[in-house]
């Protein structure tokens, strides 16, 4: 298996950016997502598969709700980013500075985005350890807010100022040997 060839050719996906919110009673968090896809051909079904990571605040907060909006950034929305992604809704309030709306899930809905996507969850679908969970939701509410081009993954390095693309670079490699860890002490217990 060549390792290059396959980083390369997942390289050539888009991943589009979204921040993923959720609320249960009076608590809210996001965080950054691009692990999206549709899930389904039957637009009367609306369903999306989004992978959220198994530790944060928010994907207790979805636990709780079983319900949660993903907010689609536009390409100048890339200071978001590291808003809602290089610090922990567990030490601060992300939302304090930004103004936002409750949708109809009670999930906030950032203004200025290109649009929203409000979903009631369906399943959860368990990667195993070291890996995210799955979502798959039903998608209750949606709106288009801007004609503007999506933030995808392959922007934030010609976007990011250099001590945040450093920050991003940290933040996902130390998210990946966490979750190698749980992975490969998962193995050795199954064979063992």
């Amino acid at each position: 298996m060549d390792d290059d060839h396959i980083a390369a050719m997942l390289g050539k996906l888009n991943f589009e950016i979204f921040v993923l919110t959720a609320a249960h009673q009076e608590r809210r968090n996001g965080q950054i997502v691009c692990w999206v896809v549709p899930a389904t051909i039957i637009p009367q079904v609306p369903r999306i598969l989004v992978g959220v990571g198994r530790l944060t605040l928010t994907r207790e907060l979805i636990e709780r709700s079983q319900k949660f909006a993903l907010n689609l950034l536009g390409k100048d929305q890339w200071p978001l980013v590291a808003h809602f992604g290089f610090r922990s809704g567990r030490e601060t309030d992300k939302f304090s500075t930004l103004s936002c709306e409750r949708g109809v899930t009670g999930s906030p809905i950032l203004p200025g985005t290109v649009g929203y996507l409000e979903c009631r969850v369906r399943t959860v679908f368990d990667a195993g350890p070291g890996a995210h969970l799955f979502y798959l939701a039903d998608v209750v509410e949606g709106k288009i807010l801007a004609d503007g081009s999506p933030l995808c993954l392959h922007h934030l390095p010609e976007l990011l100022p250099p001590e945040d693309l450093a920050t991003m670079r940290r933040l996902l490699e130390h998210d990946a040997q966490c979750n190698l860890a749980l992975f490969q002490g998962n193995s050795h217990q199954q064979h063992a």
